[in-house]
Order: structure tokens, then sequence, then C-alpha cells
């Protein structure tokens, strides 16, 4: 059961549980390897050439607005490469996202989101498009999406699609849910991320009451979703740290926010659809394919930025 109310605070003095706080998460960092390993790799051969009508950079110069919703085509071959950048003001964060590019001085801007809490302690992500607009003034009219804690102590998040039309507007189409494993207090095991999307060949439904695409997975009735897990890191026994082997090396910085989403392709082999992870403070690297769409990867990416309490 959650609510939609979003209700900003103002001035708050609580303190923000946002922030990936690396020192006291050290012994949960992921650790990028200097090189990828074979498993982590996708086989290009097992994947067709690239859609001729597919073209990020034409996309993005015609029509910004389609290309954030459009999917990711399944013979798509590389994996979207963006930059996401975090912006701390005081205890106001906000968040923007940008295409790699062949030009490294050329990055267009996708999307923007503003973070905030609102009075019943839930964190949402108000996620919009207008460049003329910036993130610290979205709000529920601006904006496109909102990624939305279940939970004041955040496990869990729902992604609302505010672009479709809705006959209910307390329950807006839910379209991904992120879905993190509650570890207990001083546990050094890497989290746990399960991912939920509805299947693409399915029209996204309205739930009624307050019920989510989480609430449907758990009770079974899950057919017309996708579920998708993070690749689990490796432990390195003579160094005692978990390394993953990040495609590209795009991945600089240990932290314990990096992360890959796994699937498989059509002879059962692993391939990665998501990355995320450090460059440096307030740099990361997101990168992803289909089964995805541009704002679907920005909410699972921003799920991360939501410190969630131990037990």
């Amino acid at each position: 059961m959650t609510e939609l109310s979003s209700q900003k605070v103002e001035n708050s003095n609580n303190q923000d549980l946002d922030d990936d706080d690396d020192e006291f998460n050290s012994s949960n960092k992921i650790t990028p390897n200097d090189h990828q390993s074979i498993s982590d790799c996708s086989n290009s051969s097992s994947i067709s050439a690239t859609k001729d009508d597919f073209n990020v950079e034409n996309l993005i110069q015609s029509d910004l607005c389609a290309f954030v919703h459009t999917l990711t085509p399944k013979d798509y071959p590389q994996l979207i490469q963006c930059h996401l950048k975090r912006h701390k003001d005081g205890l106001n964060k906000s968040f923007s996202l940008y295409f790699t590019g062949q030009d490294p001085d050329d990055e267009p801007l996708l999307l923007t989101a503003r973070k905030h809490t609102t009075l019943s302690g839930h964190t949402e992500f108000l996620i919009g498009i207008n460049i003329d607009t910036p993130a610290k003034n979205l709000n529920e009219e601006n904006s496109i999406a909102k990624l939305r804690s279940t939970k004041i102590f955040g496990h869990e998040y729902i992604l609302y699609d505010y672009d479709k039309p809705s006959t209910n507007e307390p329950n807006k189409p839910q379209s991904l849910a992120v879905v993190y494993d509650e570890h207990i207090f001083e546990s050094k095991d890497p989290r746990e991320i399960t991912v939920l999307l509805h299947n693409t060949g399915d029209t996204i439904r309205e739930f009624q009451n307050n019920e989510t695409i989480i609430d449907e997975w758990r009770a079974g009735r899950s057919n017309s979703l996708l579920e998708f897990k993070n690749k689990y890191p490796k432990f390195n026994e003579e160094s005692k740290i978990y390394t993953i082997g990040f495609l590209n090396n795009r991945v600089k910085q240990p932290s314990h926010k990096n992360f890959q989403i796994i699937s498989s392709n059509e002879q059962g082999k692993e391939i990665v659809i998501l990355q995320f992870g450090r460059i440096d403070e307030n740099d990361f690297v997101l990168d992803f394919r289909y089964p995805f769409t541009t704002i679907d990867a920005f909410a699972i990416a921003l799920s991360s930025f939501h410190n969630r309490i131990r037990k």
C-alpha cells in the first residue's frame, strides 16, 4: 500500500538520508576490474546489426521527448552510454543525465530530476525533460515521471508515468519498480537488486486502491512483469574486496553504488543490460540497452541515491 501525496518539506532541519556515504558503507564497496571479464561482456555475434532507423544522435536532436520514451531496439548491439551528474546545494539534491556521444565536449542534456521528501516521510524523485525548467523547479505539474519510495526507510521504489493520460489520478500508470534487499546492519555482503519491468508487449495497466506492481509481484500475479537481477560481484580472497568487470572500463572508482543489471540472450548467455558506477564524487556512468528506455534507466540509477536504513 502506498499513497501518492507529494507535499514537500521546506527548510527541514532533519538530516537528509540521501547520500551514498562510502565511508559508512566501506565494507560494501564494489571495485571495478582493470579489464573486462568474459562473463561480463555480451556476445556481439548473437545480436543482429544496428537498426538503420535508430540513430541516437539524430533522435535526440529531432525529438528529445520521443527519444527518452523510446524503447531501445532489441537488436541494437551497443549500450547507450550516458553520464549522470549529481548537484548538491545544501540539503537540496538534483540530478542531470547527459548522452555521451562522439564529442566529449558536447553532451546533450536528456533528463533532470529533483529529490525531495514528502510530509509523510517518503522520498520522491521528480523527473523532467524541459531544459527551460531547472531541476529545482520541477513539480507534479511539469514532471513527466516520478520515482517514489514505498517505504519511509526506502527499500522499494515505483516509477509513475506522468506523461501518459490516466483516468485515475491518484494511481498513475506504474511502469517499473526497483527492490533492494533489506541488509542486516553491519553486513559486509553486497546488496541485491531486483528490477521489475512491464512486458513491452503489454499495455501498462492502472492499479486500484493504491496497489503497486510490487504487490502484484509478491502475490504471484506478475505474468506481465519482466524480472531482472543485479550481477553479484566476485570476492577476491587476497585483497578482501568485491569486484565487477564493467564494460568498456567505464566505472573508475570503488563504491557501494556500483552495479550491473543482467539478463540472458536467446542462447542463454548472460548479458549486461544496464550498468551504473562512480567516476568521481558527483559523476557517474549510466549505460543501458533493451528492454529499457532512457527514463527507465535514469529511474533505476536514481534509486541508488537514497540511503536505506539497515535492520
